[in-house]
């Protein structure tokens, strides 16, 4: 529910694409106002010494709240849920072992599969050589095959989410991580049951008023 300041204390700065899309589909998932202020990664306003002083890290997403500022998907993620826990962005701790399963799928998420996504988008950001690029770019390929294939198999017992019947925050960030390594010419084809999750992440209407959050002026 995107709102205006007067209406909101919550701020999200987040960029079109990148991983803080996860925070935005989480906050609508919680219903909760905010405001949405866009940062353009290409142009380096991330860099940007307005923008540092609010985040020294230059990165994005950052939650402005009146606690004051928060930044990485985790950590936003957990915050909102504590705050939010009928929005059920992680399984509830009455239910300790599935919430662990569903911060293990995210922590995955997080750690290594946008790391593989960001050598094969930004390579050449690590090594100016474009054949050493090239090199980089393979290997993420060749490793993500084989991190893909956990979830993969996770998927083969017909459940619809990575944790069972129920929709958590760590599908949505997975979700992001195979969207964006698809769009890096990953074959969808060949991991099936992770592009009908996809699918199914893409139909949630959390996640279609996340995109429309993005597109909005700044």
């Amino acid at each position: 529910m995107n709102a205006t300041p007067s209406q909101s204390t919550l701020t999200l700065f987040f960029s079109p694409g990148a991983c803080s899309r996860v925070a935005l589909e989480a906050l609508e998932v919680t219903g909760v106002g905010y405001v949405a202020r866009a940062i353009a990664l290409s142009s380096g306003e991330q860099r940007q010494a307005s923008y540092r002083a609010l985040n020294p890290k230059g990165k994005v997403p950052l939650l402005l709240t009146s606690e004051g500022t928060l930044s990485e998907i985790a950590a936003i993620v957990s915050w909102l849920d504590m705050h939010h826990p009928q929005a059920a962005l992680l399984p509830g701790a009455e239910n300790s072992w599935m919430r662990a399963q569903a911060l293990s799928w995210l922590s995955w998420s997080v750690s290594t599969l946008h790391g593989l996504v960001f050598r094969l988008r930004m390579a050449s950001r690590i090594h100016p050589d474009p054949q050493v690029q090239s090199r980089i770019q393979s290997v993420a390929m060749s490793e993500l095959a084989e991190q893909l294939a956990v979830a993969e198999r996770a998927l083969a017992d017909g459940r619809p989410w990575l944790c069972g019947e129920a929709w958590n925050i760590a599908d949505s960030h997975v979700c992001w991580a195979v969207g964006r390594a698809t769009d890096s010419g990953w074959d969808a084809a060949s991991t099936p049951r992770l592009a009908g999750l996809l699918a199914r992440q893409h139909a949630r209407p959390a996640f279609q008023r996340a995109l429309a959050s993005e597109s909005q002026p700044a």
